[in-house]
């Protein structure tokens, strides 16, 4: 493919729809189309999606309410992704003209995805990293970043770990760090971070709002803090603390959490000493409880030395929920309350009045409207994969939209809190009015940290 037509396509080309693909269509990556879709009609830009899965007939189910977007769809069944990746011959076509492409599959399809974007001019979305692999684990950095002189070279970007936490909540913590930072104050010193999260359910039945798997494994992993500039390695459900929710009768426990925030926090703000994740809810105390009852032991079982206490465990847990049953769930009142809140405090002193003071500075989001979800086209998506797609969303339409007005201006490697310093103070207002206007109310405050 000419560089020169490859180009073009990166800039977002006003005479044709503008194309943007998808890897994978579940729970999140579908509510993330029908977003797209949303703020395209919104501000009168055609596009059209092609959609590479494995299973078309799931795909389609999965956007069980939003037929009328089919026509704007081109699904492509494929064994694997591997060859489109690889862009052997047969895949050029669908892909000539893509401005976007859009991991909504698994976090080790983010390399390629990159390659193939970096082949073919277009921008790159992911929404999640791998923490665990063996280069994130020894330097502290994600794998996306050995892409960032090519991307940069190349005039594209790699939106990474966007989504609600991180990606919204990493863009809200940007946008006041960068607001902080920019100021003449010397004696200003940020001394921590602490993002506190909250998953909800109230329910009649055991209902994960991701998969069962991917939460035992995130959340029995060793936690992980900053503290006093050193990474420190915590027991699971240890060091844990009360933390009081806008629209929370009560405080909610919480418990550090490794997850993408920390690294990605501490390589934009590597003067920050300390920071910390932390979460909390249903979902973490279902975990904790299997964790203090040894149910995710690596112990073997009596008699039977080749299955793991945990392997067990595993193997019986209910698995996801389709979104037709969740949309039942919400229907017949089996689940009654659902709620997401993130609340990042930033410890801020400085001197005043010749006496050096201490404010906590927050900002977060919550979202507590999911019996709206209810005949509208995102009927079926949980109240964890709602608020990840429609953050997502807003933020790469807006990341995007910014590329075709100022080309060159967004390029390499960039996460939330990038974004919140690249967009212009205008586009930067609109990701917040957006996501309000999606029902993701936003809150933040000032308070004296002498006071409790």
């Amino acid at each position: 493919m000419p560089a020169s037509n490859v180009t073009e396509s990166a800039t977002w080309p006003s005479a044709q729809p503008t194309k943007i693909v998808f890897f994978g269509l579940g729970a999140v990556g579908s509510a993330l189309l029908i977003c797209l879709s949303e703020l395209a009609e919104r501000d009168d830009v055609p596009v059209r999606f092609v959609v590479y899965v494995l299973n078309p007939d799931a795909a389609r189910d999965a956007l069980f309410h939003a037929e009328r977007v089919f026509d704007r769809i081109e699904f492509i069944g494929v064994p694997d992704f591997a060859p489109v990746f690889a862009l052997e011959p047969g895949y050029e076509t669908a892909l000539t003209g893509a401005v976007m492409m859009v991991n909504a599959a698994l976090p080790e399809f983010n390399g390629p995805m990159i390659e193939l974007a970096l082949r073919i001019g277009a921008h790159a979305v992911d929404l999640a990293s791998d923490m665990y692999d063996a280069t994130t684990d020894r330097t502290l950095t994600f794998s996306q970043y050995g892409f960032d002189q090519a991307l940069r070279e190349r005039g594209i970007a790699a939106l990474i770990n966007m989504g609600i936490s991180p990606g919204v909540t990493n863009f809200l913590i940007g946008r006041r760090m960068h607001d902080l930072l920019a100021g003449d104050r010397k004696e200003l010193e940020i001394e921590s971070i602490d993002l506190y999260l909250l998953e909800d359910i109230d329910s009649d039945s055991v209902i994960f709002s991701w998969s069962p798997i991917v939460a035992l494994e995130e959340l029995a992993q060793h936690p992980r803090i900053l503290n006093k500039g050193r990474m420190q390695i915590l027991e699971p459900f240890s060091a844990g603390r009360d933390y009081a929710f806008p629209h929370e009768p009560r405080p909610i426990r919480q418990y550090p959490l490794y997850q993408e925030e920390l690294l990605s926090l501490h390589r934009a703000f590597p003067d920050v000493e300390s920071i910390g994740v932390y979460t909390g809810g249903s979902e973490v105390e279902l975990v904790k409880a299997l964790f203090q009852l040894n149910l995710l032991s690596k112990r073997t079982l009596p008699h039977q030395p080749e299955l793991t206490v945990e392997a067990m465990v595993r193997a019986i847990l209910p698995g996801m929920n389709k979104p037709r049953r969740i949309e039942e769930y919400l229907r017949n009142g089996t689940i009654r309350r659902a709620h997401f809140s993130a609340a990042a405090e930033i410890r801020v002193s400085e001197v005043v009045r010749n006496d050096r003071q201490t404010a906590i500075e927050t900002v977060g989001l919550s979202y507590l409207r999911y019996h709206d979800l209810l005949n509208t086209p995102y009927a079926g998506a949980t109240y964890i994969s709602y608020p990840t797609a429609v953050g997502a969303a807003i933020l790469a339409w807006h990341a995007l939209e910014y590329a075709r007005e100022a080309p060159g201006a967004l390029v390499g490697v960039v996460a939330g809190e990038d974004l919140a310093r690249l967009l212009p103070r205008m586009r930067a207002d609109a990701v917040r009015r957006d996501l309000v206007a999606w029902d993701i109310d936003l809150f933040e405050s000032v308070r004296d940290a002498s006071v409790a």
